[in-house]
């Protein structure tokens, strides 16, 4: 038997027998990854809790070599987060269900995807009139390159870029993607853009 499924399977049955548990969802790239032969190094975990101080815990550990990232989020939490929109929390919807008691993390993950289907919330014309001036306006700095150490320079260059990709869904009002994502997202939306 595969060392990373032994221990991504312990892992799951210490999380079930906390009563406080009351859902698991395996999110992220390794989700649909897990067997007998899985070769990953990393493994996140949403985990669905009665009660706790805080809506959010993250811990990361690394066990048996692997990094487990681990989210404790309370009933409470889960509730405030969809409410609010929350982007990172709305994407458990694409999750894994391992674990549910009383079907509480398949209808959060329900009202997750209800959610994220409504988009993010809009912004005034105004607002993205006024957040794309600012944007024009710290690009055009750059023009002076001269005035620029060149990591300076190359730092501002890549956070505007950033900032114009992002700026490209805000405009658009759609769900704005991770920055790891932003350009794989960006070539499915616009590939003429993405060019």
């Amino acid at each position: 038997m595969n060392n990373i499924y032994n221990t991504f399977i312990d892992e799951i049955e210490k999380l079930k027998k906390d009563k406080n548990v009351k859902s698991i969802i395996h999110v992220g790239s390794s989700k649909d990854k897990i067997d007998n032969n899985c070769k990953i190094n990393d493994i996140d975990l949403f985990i669905i809790v009665e009660k706790q101080e805080e809506n959010q815990i993250r811990k990361i550990e690394k066990i048996n070599e692997i990094e487990f990232d681990f989210n404790y989020i309370s009933l409470d939490g889960c509730y405030e987060f969809i409410n609010n929109k929350t982007y990172f929390f709305l994407k458990i919807k694409d999750g894994k269900l391992l674990y549910d008691e009383n079907n509480i993390g398949r209808k959060i993950m329900l009202l997750c995807e209800e959610k994220y289907k409504e988009g993010p919330n809009k912004i005034s014309i105004e607002d993205k009139r006024f957040q794309a001036i600012q944007l024009l306006d710290d690009i055009s700095r750059l023009k002076n390159k001269e005035e620029y150490d060149k990591f300076e320079y190359d730092f501002l260059f890549y956070m505007y870029i950033t900032k114009l990709i992002r700026m490209y869904y805000v405009i658009s009002d759609t769900w704005t993607p991770k920055d790891k994502k932003l350009l794989k997202s960006l070539k499915k939306q616009d590939f003429t853009l993405y060019k």
